[in-house]
């Protein structure tokens, strides 16, 4: 047997201050890692500190959820016993997503969408909290259904209370002791023009996937009433 683990966290971000006004949840930020020290924990977040509008698949560390501030972030791990089987389809799954060349963004969308309360699914696009909970359907750990609506940290507890192992500091989370982790160039400044040029883009690429995938799932349907009404 192995073990995943699930990390929700109450960011001090003003971001992730916004959404839990919204949502009226205690934690904004799901992350979903393959060892228990965290230094392979993944999610769909901001690519740099400086912008919180672009953003995609990252490999996380705990400076990302604090932009570097000294401050602490209250978290809730939850270790899910899994199977060979299972941990090797999930890291497949993160992995595939990892090195697609096609990039996987973040789905900034369905977030505005979550604080509507409507549904926005895109085409290789994912908020942090539908990342998790995908991946954990393809691992046969969840099901399809606990995917068909807009998916927020809160929902995750409730499916995964029972797996809770830890619940408080991040910081005093012993397993990541001595952790040496690759903060990559997530604080590095890109200037004002650059961000926005970067911003641009990101919600061009998203409505552009969103309005192919909306033909897609047309032409899907479409298909599937012809057969039945044949």
């Amino acid at each position: 047997m192995k073990n995943i683990y699930v990390v929700l966290s109450s960011t001090p971000t003003r971001m992730g201050k916004l959404i839990r006004i919204f949502t009226r949840s205690f934690y904004n930020h799901s992350s979903i890692s393959l060892t228990e020290n965290l230094n392979e924990m993944y999610s769909f977040a901001r690519y740099r500190a400086s912008n919180p509008l672009v953003g995609g698949f990252v490999k996380e560390f705990p400076e990302r959820f604090t932009l570097g501030k000294q401050q602490d972030v209250c978290i809730q791990v939850f270790k899910i016993p899994v199977t060979e089987e299972q941990y090797d389809t999930i890291k497949l799954f993160i992995y595939k997503i990892k090195d697609d060349k096609e990039e996987n963004i973040y789905n900034s969308i369905a977030a505005i969408g979550v604080l509507l309360g409507c549904k926005f699914d895109t085409y290789k696009a994912y908020t942090c909290s539908d990342f998790v909970a995908r991946t954990l359907v393809e691992g046969n750990i969840l099901w399809d259904t606990c995917i068909s609506k807009n998916v927020i940290p809160d929902d995750i507890y409730m499916l995964l209370q029972r797996y809770v192992s830890y619940r408080g500091c991040l910081k005093a989370y012993e397993p990541i002791t001595g952790v040496d982790f690759d903060t990559e160039d997530f604080f590095v400044k890109a200037g004002i023009i650059n961000e926005m040029v970067y911003t641009f883009n990101h919600f061009y690429r998203l409505i552009k996937r969103s309005i192919i995938y909306s033909f897609y799932i047309a032409e899907k349907l479409s298909k599937i009433n012809k057969i039945f009404s044949a």
